[in-house]
C-alpha cells in the first residue's frame, strides 16, 4: 500500500504536475503526536505551558508576526541565523506552539536545515522519511507530518541530508512540493525553520519562496559584522520582518527580544 502511495506521490511530482490544490489534506488524518511535559521542558519548548513565564516573549512575538501576517496578507514565515549556535530552531518551535494556541488557527511548521536538523528530535519525533526524501517527492503530505493537537502540523525528521543538500532544497521536485504544501495542508501561517544563512548556500536559494523572515542572533555568538551582512541579504530577498535576540543572559524587558527592522 505505502509502495503504492510513493508511486502516486512520485507521478504526481514529476515534471508535468497535476493543478496544486485539487486534494486538500485533511488534518484528522495526521498522525497524531503525543508529547511528554517534562521533555518539552528539558528542551526549552517554553511555549508548550501556558503558565511559563518563559513563554511571555514568545507571546509577544507571535502577536507582532500575526499583525504584520494580517496587514501584508503573508502566509509564509522563514527562520533563519547567521550561522549555527543561536537557538533558531528552538525560538523556531516555540513561536509554532505559540501562534497555535489560537484555536482558530492552523500552523504549519517544516524543518528545511537539512544538515542540522534539530525540530524532530525538540518533539521528540520519529519520522520513517526523511525530509529530503520528502522534498524529492517520495512520500505524501499526510506521511510526513504529524499532528500536535488541533492545530499544528510538523514536517520534520532527524535524519541529516548528504552532501547534495543545497541541490536537493533548490531543485524542482522540491519547488513543487512546498508549493504543494501552501495550497494543500490549509495552514494558515507556515513556519520554514531554515538553514543559517551563512554556512554556505543552502538558505540563500530558498529566500525567494518565503513572504517574510525573521533571524535569530545569539547574543554572545553572532557579529555585528554577521548581522550586518544577513540583515542586507535578507532584505535583498524577501521582507525582513524582524531579528530575535536569543541566549542573553542578562534580564530585559520582553519586548527587547524582538526587533523590527
Amino acid at each position: 500500500m505505502i509502495s503504492e502511495r510513493m508511486t502516486e506521490a512520485r507521478a504526481e511530482l514529476g515534471t508535468k504536475v497535476s493543478p496544486i490544490g485539487s486534494m486538500p489534506v485533511p488534518w484528522p488524518r495526521l498522525e497524531s503526536l503525543s508529547v511528554d511535559p517534562k521533555w518539552m521542558d528539558s528542551q526549552r519548548l517554553v511555549s508548550f505551558r501556558r503558565n511559563n513565564p518563559a513563554a511571555v516573549s514568545f507571546d509577544i512575538m507571535r502577536t507582532k508576526v500575526l499583525r504584520s501576517a494580517h496587514e501584508k496578507g503573508w502566509r509564509t514565515l522563514g527562520v533563519t541565523a547567521p550561522t549555527s549556535g543561536t537557538g533558531k530552531s528552538t525560538v523556531t518551535a516555540n513561536l509554532a506552539i505559540s501562534l497555535a494556541k489560537h484555536e482558530k488557527i492552523k500552523v504549519g511548521l517544516i524543518d528545511l536545515d537539512l544538515r542540522r536538523p534539530r525540530i524532530a528530535r525538540l518533539f521528540a519525533h520519529s519520522c520513517q522519511y526523511g525530509t529530503d526524501e520528502f522534498l524529492r517527492g517520495e512520500c505524501l503530505i499526510e506521511d510526513f507530518f504529524v499532528r500536535l493537537g488541533d492545530n499544528l502540523a510538523i514536517g520534520a525528521s532527524q535524519h541529516a541530508g548528504g552532501r547534495d543538500a543545497a541541490e536537493v532544497l533548490h531543485g524542482q521536485s522540491a519547488v513543487q512540493v512546498l508549493k504543494r504544501v501552501r495550497e494543500e495542508l490549509g495552514a494558515d501561517i507556515i513556519l520554514y525553520n531554515l538553514p543559517p544563512l551563512l554556512a554556505g548556500d543552502d538558505c540563500i536559494g530558498l529566500l525567494p519562496r518565503m513572504e517574510a523572515t525573521l533571524l535569530v542572533v545569539g547574543a554572545e555568538s553572532s557579529t555585528v559584522a554577521d548581522i550586518d551582512v544577513c540583515e542586507r541579504e535578507l532584505q535583498t530577498h524577501t521582507n525582513l520582518l524582524g531579528v530575535v535576540l536569543n541566549k542573553c543572559r542578562y534580564k530585559a524587558d520582553q519586548n527587547n527580544n524582538f526587533q523590527e527592522p
